[in-house]
């Protein structure tokens, strides 16, 4: 056998042991953190095997948050909450654990999985969730008012590098119905273009009267280089921490991101597509 058929093969293993690790975790995670978690695994099974997901259900804590996902697919319970709840991928270490008082700003709030994880973290917590997809947003808005949420706002603007400009944000659905933003786009995939108002972070900072962030969280599907583009010294002096998944965008790299986050005063530590930053 040749040594690239070899290769082959072992990444075929690693790939499989991966998987499985991650079916692992997310069962036993499930089951400690969710009061229905049996359906929830037994959906994300039917949505695997093909099956068209007409109604999805809320995912139930322990803890009483409850968070709905969109409507169409699970991608929110084996996605969302696999990253942000069981791998705690913006709180790798204590340090990034929202603590009492803190002021924390979520671009790419998506449908609240953060804003809600990070809205009930200690008292005093504030939270702004920054969303410019429509389908997203309703549901971010229902599951604010779900579990009472007084200490969030909601900003339906996408970020820009510039002020006052018109974003064009590319939404494509699943066969199922599932809205979803990300990267490639399949080529029979129904899609639809939203016109958003833009914002830079400084705008954003004073719509909603942010002073000073003590964790901002970015995850905009390669719109991060533009906000970084548009984002002055005086404003990356008011942040403390960010944490932030990164993308592939043509002529740009992470190392740019992390250049500017350390030109900044920040310290920051990676690890496959997320960044953390924080000051010494």
């Amino acid at each position: 056998m040749r040594p690239r058929s070899i290769r082959r093969i072992l990444r075929g293993i690693v790939h499989r042991l991966r998987y499985c690790a991650f079916l692992v975790r997310l069962v036993l995670g499930s089951i400690a953190q969710l009061t229905n978690w049996r359906e929830l695994l037994q959906g994300t099974l039917q949505e695997k095997l093909g099956a068209t997901i007409l109604n999805t259900p809320i995912l139930k804590f322990r803890s009483g948050l409850q968070i709905e996902m969109p409507a169409g697919g699970y991608a929110g319970f084996y996605v969302l909450f696999a990253e942000i709840f069981i791998y705690r991928c913006y709180r790798p270490t204590p340090q990034f654990i929202v603590g009492s008082g803190w002021t924390v700003v979520d671009i790419g709030a998506n449908v609240g999985f953060f804003t809600c994880q990070a809205a009930t973290a200690g008292r005093g917590v504030r939270v702004v969730a920054v969303e410019p997809v429509s389908a997203y947003i309703e549901v971010l808005r229902r599951n604010v008012e779900r579990n009472a949420l007084r200490n969030v706002d909601v900003l339906p603007v996408a970020v820009s590098r510039e002020s006052g400009r018109e974003v064009g944000v590319c939404v494509w659905y699943t066969p199922s119905g599932e809205a979803k933003t990300h990267y490639p786009i399949p080529s029979d995939a129904r899609r639809e273009t939203e016109t958003v108002k833009g914002m830079t972070l400084a705008d954003i900072f004073y719509a909603a009267r942010v002073e000073r962030c003590d964790l901002l969280k970015i995850d905009i599907e390669g719109a991060e280089y533009e906000l970084f583009e548009g984002t002055r010294p005086e404003d990356w002096a008011r942040i403390e921490r960010v944490v932030m998944e990164t993308h592939e965008v043509a002529g740009r790299t992470r190392s740019q991101l992390i250049s500017v986050l350390r030109d900044q005063g920040f310290e920051t530590t990676e690890a496959r597509n997320l960044v953390w930053a924080a000051r010494g």
